[in-house]
């Protein structure tokens, strides 16, 4: 039992020496730390200032109290002891018995999981990973589409898309699909196919330099997932579960349904690592479900950076309070003491004494740190301009006439080179034949519609 003393006037109703209980436990420390000579602590220190900032002094001794926090609360409201100071969370079910001070610190229960490295799995498949399934699809079908637009325009006059289907369809297939690697060579003539081809190379390129920089940053980023992200997934699965001894966490677990058999209570940090580097399999626990500030400072312990996660809160909480008979006069003084003292900076220098500058609170969302892969959306107006030149280009190629050869014929000259040696052979025949005078034209040439007959026939 340890005595403060302090001269001066007492507060309120209280004119003898307040005994007021302190929690003794076996780990995390650093909040508490009572023993028969000395009791201190983050917890401690925190009272302390606020006493400091009554208007009256305080005659107080602390008194070490070794059962569970519950039974702690139903002393305090029994009359054992006049308070409790320690890392005692504000719960509903204990309010009901006594009256809390304001929250002097955040709180709340989260996760804490063992996490697992995908930087040493298997990546047979990662390659598929920068796009999403509609973009990998939709890429597919540009290069199908491609292959099919420059087939309908260079088929007629182009004879490397001619001959048999088989010859026709790899070869604008081949065309299409090299456009990745600028290998297809000059295989196209008419400048409709040539806009097409630079529109789909223009999104190729696009697609391909997003792609190498999404996979560079799949392969280099070193990743740690969460093995477990929830509750009901180790609710499912039968895992065993531990949690910190003493702890109204406890009953947070049997409220959502967890067997009594499956739950496991520790007291340190090194019981914590021990049982989840074990597994849930071997003898220890797939998780630890502990109220974030133990979990804070279990994971600012620089023997095992990494190695853990906190993963998503579950459970809310005030924080922690000091506890108090209720319509205590004390709740109100010193609440105010605690909201000045939170206000400034004595309350952080408190907290960076005994629990560091970096263990604040962090986000109750586990980072993921995988790119996202890209979507569809992310290139659906390269691919809306590709639909669209390719829909025009097939317009005009379907109403430019009923062949090449009449529009060859049409504008005087024709561009398929076998016609024209045709054409020069049955002109020869025809002017060296000594045809008939009905045949000919005045000035002595062969009429148009004649040359077009024989060629049809030839």
């Amino acid at each position: 039992m340890l005595a403060r003393r302090n001269s001066g006037a007492l507060i309120g109703r209280y004119t003898k020496k307040l005994k007021i209980a302190v929690p003794e436990k076996q780990g995390f420390k650093v909040f508490v730390n009572a023993t028969t000579q000395k009791v201190t602590g983050y917890c401690i220190d925190v009272f302390e200032a606020a006493v400091k900032k009554l208007s009256d002094d305080l005659d107080y001794e602390f008194d070490i109290y070794a059962g569970s926090y519950d039974e702690l609360v139903h002393n305090v409201s029994s009359g054992i002891f006049d308070a409790a100071v320690g890392d005692i969370t504000i719960t509903a079910e204990r309010a009901v018995y006594v009256d809390f001070t304001m929250p002097y610190t955040e709180s709340g229960v989260s996760l804490l999981v063992l996490s697992e490295n995908d930087s040493n799995s298997t990546i047979e498949w990662v390659f598929l990973k920068p796009l999403t399934t509609e973009l990998w699809l939709a890429t597919v079908g540009g290069f199908f589409f491609t292959a099919l637009v420059v087939w309908m325009i260079e088929r007629p006059k182009n004879l490397e898309y001619q001959g048999s289907s088989s010859r026709q369809c790899t070869t604008a297939l081949y065309f299409s699909f090299s456009t990745l690697t600028s290998s297809h060579g000059q295989i196209i003539g008419s400048p409709l196919s040539k806009i097409v081809v630079v529109i789909w190379c223009f999104v190729v390129l696009v697609i391909v330099q997003s792609y190498t920089a999404s996979l560079s940053s799949m392969l280099t980023a070193k990743r740690f997932r969460p093995s477990v992200t929830d509750l009901d997934q180790l609710l499912s699965n039968g895992d065993y579960i531990g949690y910190q001894s003493g702890s109204f966490v406890h009953s947070v677990l049997m409220k959502k349904a967890f067997a009594e058999k499956r739950l496991k209570s520790y007291t340190n940090k090194e019981e914590y690592a021990e049982a989840l580097r074990k597994g849930s399999k071997n003898g220890g626990v797939s998780a630890i479900v502990d109220e974030i500030p133990y979990i804070t400072s279990f994971l600012s312990d620089p023997q095992h950076p990494n190695e853990f996660q906190m993963v998503n809160r579950i459970y809310k909480t005030p924080g922690f309070g000091f506890v108090f008979p209720q319509y205590s006069p004390l709740v109100h003084n010193l609440s105010v003491a605690i909201l000045d003292l939170t206000s400034g900076d004595e309350c952080s220098q408190i907290q960076a004494e005994w629990l560091g500058t970096a263990t604040a609170l962090p986000s109750y969302v586990t980072p993921n740190t995988d790119s996202a892969p890209l979507t569809l959306r992310s290139f659906s107006g390269l691919f809306i301009i590709t639909s669209a030149d390719g829909d025009g280009v097939g317009e005009g190629h379907g109403g430019s006439g009923s062949g090449p050869l009449q529009n060859d014929v049409g504008n005087g000259s024709m561009t398929d080179q076998p016609h024209h040696e045709a054409g020069n052979e049955d002109s020869q025949g025809i002017h060296g034949s000594g045809g008939s005078v009905g045949d000919r034209e005045p000035n002595g040439s062969v009429p148009i519609h004649t040359i077009q007959i024989e060629m049809n026939t030839g």
